[in-house]
């Protein structure tokens, strides 16, 4: 009996001893005593039975965490953050009840320092543009934030930041696997309201394009469109589908769409004249387009509302003022034609003249301001050079057909100079 009752108390003094051992360990903790508390805690999961013990691994945790943070031992160990994870879900194996007690009363710190910590190393590797690393650590991140959730210690099923930031490193990283899956993740939720989160359905529906998968292409730029009314480039990718589909019908079409619903949008009603003007005025009468007539009049309506938006847009008024040039080029093309000289030939060929004043009136106004605007600016690039050359070439020809020789010239000698500018 003695012996036995002796056995006993000798286990007692064992299970004692492992306990002072433990608080020693944390205490060196509590001291930052990293490098000891790290060999301390190693030390007391050598012995088979503290193997068992939920604090003991959730010791480990906190220790291992403190590593990972401290500039001073983060290079005691590889990744001390994935040993901190390891050893939370090994203490949650053991005693869930035990290892949430000890969470809580650290308010979940040691696990959320896990997860922000490898979303911050992520983040800074993704500013740096070494963005496979930074993937690799968003997942980190994301893997240790699911782990919250499920467990219900907050969190969300779906991290919308960290799955956008993952989903760019992965874009840069050129992962277009990893990049699909995770802006999808965003895309099924239909996540919107950041203006940057427009970006996962440029992403999606350009990658779906370039795929040849109209059908998914169109259904990443219908939900981008919802969410983002006023994207100017989600329908530069329909644009894109419908000129390889070669149908322009459809392409006027959706351009009067999407004019309909942002009726301020002026890329898109510049764009709309600017493909209606390039297929409109050309210079052979039997390659003009059988709707001619409706078309210039649509065409002058869409520069005038740009210009509504912006009045001194200088290729709105350029293109505006070639569009009345280039009509009257036409028209005084036809009245030259008129070789005969009764009275109709001759009441024709006047009513054509006037029709070229008329329109010389409408081009001289935009003309002038893309004149006064270069004409002011002083050495021009070579493109600006080429539109100033433009403006004082059509002015001159415009005050001619008025019968202003003086202003006429003026404008020619400009056209003389203008490469001295």
């Amino acid at each position: 009996m003695k012996k036995i009752m002796l056995i006993a108390l000798m286990a007692g003094w064992t299970l004692g001893l492992s306990a002072q051992n433990l608080n020693k360990v944390k205490n060196m903790l509590k001291e930052n005593e990293l490098d000891k508390a790290r060999q301390g805690i190693d030390a007391l999961l050598n012995d088979a039975k503290n193997q068992k013990n939920a604090e003991v691994w959730y010791t480990k945790a906190k220790i291992y965490g403190a590593i990972a943070a401290s500039d001073q031992f983060k290079t005691l160990v590889a990744d001390g953050r994935k040993d901190a994870f390891d050893a939370i879900k090994k203490a949650q194996e053991l005693d869930k009840t035990k290892a949430t007690m000890f969470l809580t009363v650290d308010s979940y710190k040691p696990i959320y320092d896990l997860y922000a910590s490898y979303f911050d190393g992520a983040a800074s590797q993704y500013n740096a543009e070494k963005y496979e690393d930074a993937l690799e650590n968003f997942k980190k991140s994301g893997e240790i934030g699911s782990y919250i959730f499920e467990q219900g210690w907050g969190l969300y099923k779906l991290d919308t930041t960290l799955v956008y930031y993952s989903a760019l490193a992965a874009m840069n990283a050129k992962k277009d696997n990893d990049a699909v899956a995770l802006f999808q993740q965003l895309a099924d939720a239909k996540v919107g309201g950041k203006p940057e989160y427009v970006t996962t359905y440029r992403y999606l529906a350009k990658y779906y394009l370039d795929k040849k998968d109209f059908a998914n292409m169109q259904k990443f730029v219908d939900i981008g469109r919802e969410l983002y009314p006023k994207d100017e480039y989600l329908p530069l990718v329909e644009f894109d589908y419908l000129r390889g589909q070669g149908d322009k019908k459809a392409i006027y079409a959706k351009y009067e769409e999407l004019i309909a619903a942002n009726p301020e949008g002026f890329d898109m009603i510049l764009d709309y004249a600017n493909e209606l003007f390039n297929e409109t005025h050309v210079s052979d009468v039997k390659d003009r387009p059988a709707d001619y007539a409706e078309r210039i009049q649509k065409i002058e309506e869409l520069y005038k509302k740009a210009l509504s938006i912006k009045p001194d847009a200088l290729e709105v008024n350029l293109n505006l003022a070639k569009h009345y040039f280039n009509q009257a080029l036409f028209i005084e093309e036809d009245a030259n034609k008129i070789k005969g000289k009764t009275p109709d030939d001759i009441k024709k060929k006047e009513e054509l003249k006037a029709q070229v004043v008329a329109l010389c009136d409408k081009a001289i106004p935009p003309f002038e301001i893309v004149f006064n605007e270069y004409e002011n600016k002083g050495k021009l690039k070579l493109s600006e050079k080429s539109e100033y050359k433009s403006a004082c070439n059509n002015l001159a020809y415009c005050y001619d057909r008025k019968g202003n020789k003086a202003k006429s010239e003026f404008y020619q000698k400009k056209y003389d100079d203008a490469d001295q500018k």
